[in-house]
C-alpha cells in the first residue's frame, strides 16, 4: 500500500454518510432523468448493463437513446427505460444524424451517460464533442467516447457541465498520450493532472481503482477483485455513476459511492459464484442485497 499512503481510502462508512435517506413521501421526480446515449449494433449488451445497472441504483426515470436493434434487445431483457429508437450509420452505429433529438432529450434530463459500446468513428467523436459543448446538466463519458476525446481533448475545456471521465489504463493512456506501462507506474500523478487540467473527475479503473476530483485530490477504493475483470463491467459502474449524478449527487460523490458499491457487490458475488464463474450481470442482480446493508 506504500504507492497509496497519500490517498484518502474509500471505505463503508464513507459512502454510507453520502446516501440519502428517502422520504415516504417521495415520488419518481425526486430522483432524477439519466439518459443513455449507448450500444451499437454489435455491442448491445453495453446499453443493457448501463440501464439496468442505473436502474437498480435508484434513478427515478432512465431513457435509452439507441439504435434500433439495441433497443429491441435491451427492452426484451428490461422494462423499466423510456427508449428513443435512433437512426445508424454504415456500421450499425448512433449516426450524428440524431445530434438534435440528442440535445433535446439532454436538456431535459439531470444527467446524460454516453459512449459505451457506441463504437470509435466519427458519428460517435462528432456527437460527443457537440454534447459537450451544449449541455449543462452533468455527463460521464465511458469507453469510445473516451476513445474519441483522445484525438482532440481539448474540447473539454469548452464543457458547460461537470464531467466525469472512466478510463481503463489503456484509454488513459491514449488520453494524456504516453505509454501503458507509463501510466501503470504513475497512476495517482496520471489521474490528479487530467482532473486538474480539465476540471473533471477521472475514474482511473484498475485493480486499485483511483478516483480523482477536480482540485486532484484523490481516493483509493477499497473493494473490488479479479472476478470484476470481465468485458462489462465498467459499463456497469457508468450506468450506476449516471444514475448517482441523476439524483443530484455531486460528481465526485457519484464517483465515490458507485466506485466502491460496484466492488463490494463484486466482492459478494466472488464469494457466491467464484472469481471465474461471477459475470456482470451477477453484479447488477446483487446491488439489492448491497444497499440493504447501507440501509
Amino acid at each position: 500500500m506504500k504507492d497509496y499512503e497519500y490517498l484518502s481510502l474509500v471505505n463503508f462508512d464513507t459512502v454510507k454518510n453520502k446516501i440519502p435517506k428517502r422520504l415516504p413521501t417521495a415520488n419518481k421526480g425526486d430522483f432524477g432523468r439519466l439518459l443513455c446515449v449507448c450500444g451499437s449494433k454489435n455491442m448491445p449488451g453495453s446499453a443493457y448493463f448501463c440501464t439496468a445497472a442505473a436502474v437498480r441504483c435508484g434513478v427515478g426515470i432512465c431513457e435509452l437513446f439507441s439504435v434500433d436493434k439495441v433497443c429491441e434487445s435491451v427492452a426484451a431483457k428490461i422494462s423499466e427505460p423510456i427508449y428513443h429508437y435512433a437512426e445508424q450509420n454504415y456500421s450499425g452505429s448512433i449516426s450524428f444524424s440524431n445530434i438534435e433529438n440528442i440535445i433535446k432529450c439532454a436538456k431535459k434530463s439531470s444527467a446524460v451517460l454516453i459512449g459505451s459500446g457506441m463504437n470509435w468513428n466519427e458519428d460517435t467523436k462528432n456527437i460527443i464533442f457537440e454534447l459537450i459543448s451544449k449541455v449543462s446538466v452533468p455527463v460521464i463519458i465511458d469507453a469510445d467516447g473516451i476513445n474519441v476525446l483522445s484525438e482532440n481533448i481539448d474540447v473539454l475545456k469548452e464543457s458547460k457541465c461537470e464531467i466525469v471521465l472512466t478510463p481503463h489504463i489503456k484509454e488513459m493512456s491514449r488520453l494524456i498520450n504516453k505509454s501503458v506501462e507509463y501510466v501503470r507506474a504513475n497512476k495517482n500523478s496520471c489521474a490528479e493532472e487530467l482532473s486538474k487540467k480539465y476540471g473533471i473527475v477521472t475514474v482511473l479503473k484498475d485493480h486499485k481503482t483511483i478516483i480523482s476530483d477536480v482540485n486532484g485530490n484523490l481516493y483509493l477504493n477499497t473493494t473490488g477483485n479479479s472476478g470484476m475483470a470481465k468485458g462489462g463491467s465498467g459499463d456497469v459502474l457508468s450506468g450506476m455513476i449516471g444514475s448517482f449524478l441523476a439524483q443530484g449527487y455531486s460528481a465526485i460523490d457519484a464517483a465515490i459511492c458507485a466506485v466502491y458499491i460496484h466492488g463490494m457487490s463484486g466482492d459478494e458475488c466472488s464469494q457466491k459464484f467464484s472469481d471465474i464463474a461471477m459475470t456482470p450481470g451477477d453484479l447488477i442482480n446483487n446491488l439489492p442485497s448491497v444497499f440493504l446493508k447501507f440501509k
